[in-house]
């Protein structure tokens, strides 16, 4: 699950509506300490409320950042079973490094000779001074996936992190490619509050293999999937 609308997440859209020529986003704190909006906390709530619709989980893993916490919080509150919750740092968002709390345009206009590596390295691979790129937020990943294959062999996770990471899991587990990935990105990002559901089943030739059931699944809103929309073939929505 990608954490609900945070702060961050509605200045952007805000300052991108209006055609803004500010090179910050204005808010006076570091990103792992930005919050949820009112809106975001009231979408994370309803989540948990219909996540019980579905099996209970064993276990609720979450990035230490207050908007992933705070998304945690709301869910759990919501469920009539609460899982063992355990903050992961691995699960934390893509470290920006000099780009944090930037605008598109204070990149542009800030670090030009920064911008103009990024388009020669590409996206994928780029890594701003300070920061990671796609493929260093991967070997963290890596490493959580195989925490979850030692610790906890069939049984239901859940994991709460960031747009990034929920990009990284679906590099992994799906064997994707970096065209994949930005294509995603640009056009399909994780939406707030939606999850991405794997089930075990067969793929490649594997009987035990996780599968992806749903991608940008949402629960809550008028857009709320059914609840027999919670199982599908693996191009669920």
């Amino acid at each position: 699950m990608r954490h609900a609308e945070s702060l961050a997440t509605e200045r952007r859209k805000h300052l991108d509506q209006v055609h803004s020529h500010d090179h910050h986003l204005g808010l006076d704190m570091r990103d792992v300490d930005v919050p949820l909006t009112p809106e975001g906390r009231d979408n994370a709530r309803l989540t948990g409320l219909r996540l019980n619709q579905w099996e209970t989980f064993d276990v609720l893993y979450v990035s230490p950042y207050r908007r992933t916490l705070e998304t945690a919080e709301e869910v759990l509150s919501g469920l009539k079973r609460r899982p063992l919750l355990v903050r992961e740092e691995r699960l934390r968002e893509k470290e920006w490094g000099i780009f944090e709390g930037l605008t598109k345009r204070g990149i542009r206009e800030k670090y030009p000779e920064e911008d103009e590596r990024r388009k020669r390295v590409g996206k994928y691979f780029f890594r701003p001074a300070g920061g990671e790129s796609y493929a260093d937020v991967n070997l963290r990943v890596h490493s959580f996936i195989g925490t979850l294959v030692r610790e906890h062999p069939r049984q239901r996770v859940l994991v709460i992190t960031h747009q990034v990471v929920v990009l990284s899991f679906r590099k992994l587990l799906e064997r994707l490619e970096e065209e994949d990935i930005i294509a995603l990105d640009r056009q399909d990002e994780a939406r707030p509050a939606s999850l991405l559901v794997y089930e075990l089943g067969q793929r490649d030739g594997l009987k035990d293999a996780l599968v992806r059931r749903h991608w940008n699944l949402v629960l809550h809103g008028r857009e709320a999937a059914p609840a027999r929309a919670l199982t599908g073939g693996p191009d669920g929505r």
